[in-house]
């Protein structure tokens, strides 16, 4: 994904919407790690023109099939995402230890920027549903989809407690 700068850049103060339709960065795919994200991207772009350099704001929403965290089938998100960033007309590498990006010539790359704004907004534990019941610890079976009859084990953890309750009211009585 690309924007065009070269009228924006011509004067501080100066600024310009666009939208981008168009394919999702492959970089995004990566980060987010096998889920698959729906096409085309639509992401809403503003520039402006700032004197130090052109500070960039990226807006959208993203439409991502991935595993619900709890029973691991699809789960449809749609994800909010927004980000900006400023960037100055200089050669040489990316280099993170600068707290804006590099661009040269009239158009600015935001293939790193969508990506990262949109991996961050995705949740660490996607849901299906609000109400998703997961899975059975004991049989694997999907409690969406229907019930077993399987017992939770007894959690033996405890017990020692059990007998110190025992001696205490003993000693009561």
């Amino acid at each position: 994904m690309n924007v065009r700068v070269s009228d924006v850049k011509k004067w501080a103060g100066r600024e310009e919407r666009t939208t981008l339709c168009e394919l999702w960065p492959e970089l995004l795919e990566q980060r987010l790690d096998g889920s698959q994200i729906d096409q085309p991207g639509v992401v809403h772009v503003l520039v402006r023109n700032v004197g130090s350099g052109l500070l960039v704001d990226v807006s959208g929403q993203a439409h991502i099939r991935i595993s619900c965290a709890r029973c691991l089938g699809d789960a449809k998100i749609t994800v909010a995402f927004s980000d900006s960033q400023e960037f100055r007309e200089e050669s040489g590498p990316e280099d993170p230890s600068l707290d804006y990006g590099r661009f040269m010539g009239d158009h600015i790359g935001l293939d790193v920027m969508v990506a990262d704004a949109v991996a961050l907004e995705v949740p660490f534990a996607p849901l299906c549903r609000v109400d998703c019941q997961g899975l059975c610890p004991q049989c694997g079976i999907n409690w969406n989809v229907s019930t077993c009859t399987c017992q939770a084990p007894a959690d033996t953890r405890w017990d020692r407690l059990k007998t110190f309750r025992d001696v205490k009211e003993s000693d009561n009585a």
